[in-house]
């Protein structure tokens, strides 16, 4: 089982709120044509909300090959609509980088992953402790793992940087491609809009550059008669705020192995903690059993102030404290502009 995020948009959402007030969610893990049974309660159902078109919610015992249809109902005549077409779910972007089977296999392998009763721990307890070091890292390598999109983030023009064929960095980096960049001024009146094949772009860095075909109809703006375009500007000022406009894609893809493991030992710390606790029974350090004159003892690592699993916890921690700032130095980097 896995975390699966239904999503969908209601289209006419004022038409919608004049006969119902909330959405049911059904699921069929049988395949696109199978039986769909509600998997919301009265408690979890989606309220729809004015002004907000997109939905989500979180099946926490889902599966990649479930369907979904949605339904508006209304909690005070019980009118319901008819079922929307099948939604195919997403697992967590986090999950994507590493499973909850390779990290039980590769980073716990040998453990009791298990309670006092022999019930395995649920996935739902490995997918948070996943999605927990991807955030984690994300933060301490300051860089993007996951894809995310950045839309229209502004940069300043200067006359500097423009005539080395708009020679600017993006604010998040690695990057994964550019989707559109337009030149306009404050008042968000575009002039140019730039073509993404004359983008030159240096992933790793998120360093970009425009070099436009001759047959461009922007390229003469690298030329003496691009004053036509900013007369003013170009005779007058060295800089322009927010002037460049990018739409771009950050993050990872596909994840290195190197960062891959890396968030495996950080996810694995939560499970080793809880494991370790449980190793001879819940708080319990050490148990005895005497019968009949015969007596045995078993003693664990487990105290009040260690874990069960500490020598493996201590071993991750080492590797992962000499591994960071070698990551960071390779992925993160130094970015100097000199004018």
């Amino acid at each position: 089982m896995a975390t699966i995020k239904v999503k969908w948009t209601i289209e006419e959402l004022a038409n919608v709120l004049t006969q119902f007030d909330t959405q049911k969610v059904y699921r069929s893990t049988t395949g696109e044509a199978g039986v769909y049974s509600e998997v919301t309660t009265p408690s979890t159902r989606v309220d729809i909300i004015a002004d907000q078109y997109h939905y989500t919610f979180d099946d926490i015992l889902g599966d990649a090959s479930y369907y979904y249809k949605v339904t508006y109902y209304n909690s005070l005549t019980d009118n319901e609509s008819t079922a929307s077409n099948p939604i195919s779910g997403q697992t967590a972007l986090a999950l994507s980088i590493i499973s909850v089977e390779e990290l039980k296999e590769i980073y716990l392998f040998g453990l009791d992953l298990t309670d006092d009763s022999g019930t395995p721990y649920p996935d739902s307890l490995y997918e948070h402790y996943i999605k927990s070091a991807v955030a984690r890292l994300e933060k301490v390598l300051n860089i993007r793992l996951l894809p995310i999109t950045i839309t229209r983030e502004p940069h300043d023009y200067r006359r500097e940087e423009f005539l080395q064929f708009m020679y600017l960095f993006l604010n998040e980096y690695p990057v994964i491609s550019v989707e559109g960049m337009t030149l306009e001024f404050p008042t968000n009146s575009t002039i140019i809009t730039v073509d993404v094949n004359d983008i030159h772009l240096h992933k790793s860095s998120g360093q970009l550059q425009v070099v436009p075909a001759l047959n461009s109809n922007y390229a003469f703006i690298f030329t003496n008669s691009s004053f036509g375009v900013l007369p003013y500007y170009q005779l007058h000022t060295r800089a322009i705020p927010d002037f460049f406009r990018i739409t771009y894609t950050a993050g990872l893809d596909p994840i290195p192995d190197d960062i891959k493991d890396l968030i495996g030992k950080i996810a694995s710390f939560g499970p080793l903690n809880i494991a370790g606790d449980l190793i001879g029974g819940a708080g319990i350090a050490s148990q005895s059993l005497s019968i009949d004159g015969l007596s045995q003892m078993v003693n664990t690592t487990s105290s009040a102030t260690n874990a069960g699993y500490g020598a493996r916890i201590l071993q991750y921690s080492r590797e992962i404290k000499e591994v960071i700032p070698e990551l960071r130095r390779y992925y993160k980097g130094l970015r100097l502009v000199v004018v």
